[in-house]
């Protein structure tokens, strides 16, 4: 499990570290991004059942720079302090993707606008990592987390689903 954790890490940072110009303020960002406390948790995919209540999100994949961006703000919203918000969208909207990229990002919309974000790391040997589910902080926040969740389960492709979260 942890194994999985190590490998998203390391795309994540790849986008800085194998850049040939990175930002300083992007560099702090993969810092702050690296020193954010999680936990993972083993999905029992079994007991896992789709939701029967109609998301209030509308969830779009991240394929084009202006969806990393809105992806980053909503991610980067978690952190109070300004100066570590822009850090992180900084180092964020950096991440770019190839086609054999083993992560997908995704955007959800409420009422048309970003409000809520997660991804999906696929891992070969050790299945499906949902990561960095977050919504911005509103009366509907631990709906919209739950919606994300459910989508990004319904749109694994192992059997073993691991969920990071922030820990306590």
């Amino acid at each position: 499990m942890e194994n999985i954790v190590d490998k998203k890490n390391h795309w994540m940072a790849s986008h800085i570290t194998e850049a040939q110009f990175p930002t300083p303020l992007s560099q702090t960002g993969l810092s702050i991004y690296l020193s954010k406390p999680r936990e993972c948790v083993t999905l029992d995919t079994s007991k896992a059942h789709p939701s029967q209540s109609e998301s209030a999100i509308t969830i779009y994949p991240v394929d084009c720079h202006p969806l990393t961006i809105r992806y980053s703000i909503v991610l980067a919203s978690q952190w109070q302090d300004e100066t570590e918000k822009e850090a992180m969208i900084e180092y964020l909207t950096q991440i770019m993707f190839e086609p054999e990229s083993p992560a997908e990002l995704y955007v959800g919309f409420y009422h048309g606008k970003p409000a809520a974000c997660g991804m999906i790391f696929h891992d070969e040997q050790h299945g499906d990592l949902i990561a960095d589910v977050y919504a911005l902080p509103i009366a509907q926040q631990a709906q919209l987390i739950e919606d994300m969740h459910q989508a990004l389960i319904s749109r694994c492709h192992h059997s073993s689903v691991y969920i990071e979260k922030n820990a306590a």
